[in-house]
């Protein structure tokens, strides 16, 4: 893969990349809500200088704020992020017990950024 790609999620899958990050770069970033959490964006907001994680972040809120296109979300990846989403989704399967259609979404995303990432 040289340069970006168009890769789609689903809602659930964005959730689940998006707490992938968070999770392994900044839980502070969690606030629990009347549904379960949210996400905090206030932190990277006042930021002059973000991360990559960080700009992957806002990648992820950006879709997340905009209306899917036939169920899904397009977001362009360049390599080193599809990457690091593997890497991140791949540390949060371990970091606590899951349900096993969790685990079977994670492993199912990570099976396609992998594919993604050989081309």
């Amino acid at each position: 893969m040289a340069g970006s790609v168009e890769f789609a999620f689903n809602s659930d899958e964005m959730i689940l990349a998006l707490m992938s990050l968070i999770r392994t770069t900044n839980l502070s970033m969690l606030r629990p809500s009347p549904d379960g959490f949210s996400v905090d964006f206030e932190a990277l907001d006042k930021k002059t200088a973000l991360t990559a994680d960080e700009r992957l972040m806002m990648k992820f809120r950006v879709a997340l704020e905009s209306p899917p296109t036939e169920a899904s979300h397009a977001l362009h990846l360049d390599p080193a992020e599809v990457q690091r989403l593997g890497e991140t989704l791949e540390k949060l399967e371990s970091l606590q017990p899951w349900p096993a259609d969790v685990l079977a979404m994670s492993g199912a995303l990570r099976a396609r950024l992998a594919a993604a990432a050989q081309g």
